[in-house]
């Protein structure tokens, strides 16, 4: 059987909770459930990254755990495309949970008081300035998500018509590429 998604890794976890804790202190309360998404997600034309979400009333209830302490269920739902988190080094990694907790708001005043904002201008130039080292970073991320995943799609169609594939011979530039990123050691 195929699951879309899966749960985290510790590295995702950790990486949360320092985000959390550093830049948005207003949700030490709510209960953010990660998730991997294990295939590409195209929105608009281009790749989704990573993605934050509402639970709705079924989800809550499916994903309410008293032994966790999650009574009512979570409060968000942080997607991430497992093959970016996996290529990508802490950097890209830690832009790309702030931008998707950058979409929270807390009401307090609300009964629910969790809720999800679009991009508004004030966050639009924080995160320019955050981001100055590597404004483009986001499509420079999705650049390298795309030719993984066609990497992958090519590799799986070789073998889907009868035909070995190839020898590994060594990583791939890509794979070599990847690999220094997470590393921090691209050139």
């Amino acid at each position: 059987m195929y699951n879309r998604y899966e749960d985290v890794d510790s590295s995702v976890i950790t990486a949360l909770s320092a985000i959390r804790r550093e830049s948005f202190p207003e949700l030490v309360n709510a209960k953010i459930k990660p998730l991997f998404d294990l295939k590409k997600r195209v929105s608009g034309g281009a790749i989704v990254l990573a993605r934050i979400m509402l639970p709705n009333e079924l989800i809550k209830h499916f994903t309410a755990d008293e032994k966790e302490g999650i009574e009512d269920g979570y409060d968000y739902i942080v997607i991430v495309d497992k093959v970016v988190w996996q290529n990508t080094g802490a950097t890209d990694r830690e832009r790309l949970l702030r931008h998707e907790l950058r979409h929270t708001f807390v009401d307090i005043e609300a009964d629910n008081p969790y809720k999800l904002l679009d991009h508004d201008v004030s966050d639009f130039y924080e995160e320019m300035e955050l981001n100055r080292d590597d404004p483009r970073w986001k499509e420079r991320v999705a650049s390298l998500a795309d030719t993984i995943y066609d990497q992958m799609k090519d590799e799986a169609k070789s073998r889907g018509r009868g035909r070995k594939a190839p020898a590994h011979a060594g990583p791939t530039p890509i794979e070599t590429y990847a690999e220094e990123r997470a590393q921090g050691q691209e050139g």
